[in-house]
């Protein structure tokens, strides 16, 4: 049977602040048997819904779901889109309790679970949008979280409520609109129109005001 997901080791390295290194001998070991453990563990769940997509003076309005994303960086990413699509992803609660479980043994072990786990959870969001893609036949933008640029974080809530996360897929928020369990994702994605190609610019860091200055950017310059 596939995997559900994949663990890419040079993500789950950039996660661990060693981006372009090769891992020395127990760091490799240990990404080796945190991936072997994650695998065995986490339960990964997804759920995406489509809505209309209206530009208003306030923001780009979503009227079924009654929601407004606000900010710059979210109309420069969903320019020239009406329909978009929300998503959520999670590894599941069993990861979170994975890795409770493994600090009380090992903290250098329960890091390397914990970005291989990053690195999971954005192979599963890899996948939906890819699966979401090749189901309505049209090319999607790059996902886009609240948190990201000016897009607030508070919006979490509609993400959630939007999509009915705590009963379809066990995904909730807490006061602070941190998502639990912690391994997952929500994000919008624009659909752009038939034969319209995407941006020049697909990198899911774009929009980001800490682009350059932040530890986990993809960027290699």
């Amino acid at each position: 049977m596939a995997e559900p997901f994949r663990i890419d080791r040079k993500e789950a390295l950039r996660y661990l602040g060693l981006r372009g290194q090769e891992p020395d001998a127990g760091t490799a070991a240990l990404l080796e048997r945190a991936a072997g453990m994650l695998l065995e563990t986490a339960r990964p769940r997804t759920v995406w819904k489509t809505f209309e997509l209206r530009e208003t003076e306030e923001g780009l309005l979503l009227p079924t779901a009654g929601l407004l994303l606000t900010g710059k960086a979210i109309r420069r990413h969903l320019c020239g889109c009406t329909r978009c699509i929300l998503m959520a992803a999670t590894l599941g609660l069993e990861t979170d309790r994975l890795v409770l479980r493994t600090q009380l043994g090992s903290m250098a072990l329960a890091a390397v679970l914990d970005a291989c786990a990053s690195a999971a959870v954005e192979d599963v969001c890899n996948q939906l949008c890819a699966g979401i893609a090749r189901q309505l036949e049209r090319t999607l933008t790059f996902r886009f979280s609240p948190g990201y640029g000016d897009l607030p974080l508070a919006l979490q809530q509609d993400f959630i409520r939007s999509l009915d996360t705590p009963r379809k897929i066990g995904l909730t928020l807490t006061e602070s609109c941190m998502l639990a369990p912690q391994k997952s994702v929500t994000a919008v994605l624009g659909i752009r129109p038939p034969g319209e190609a995407m941006p020049r610019e697909t990198d899911s860091c774009a929009g980001c005001n800490l682009r350059g200055r932040c530890s986990f950017s993809r960027d290699e310059g």
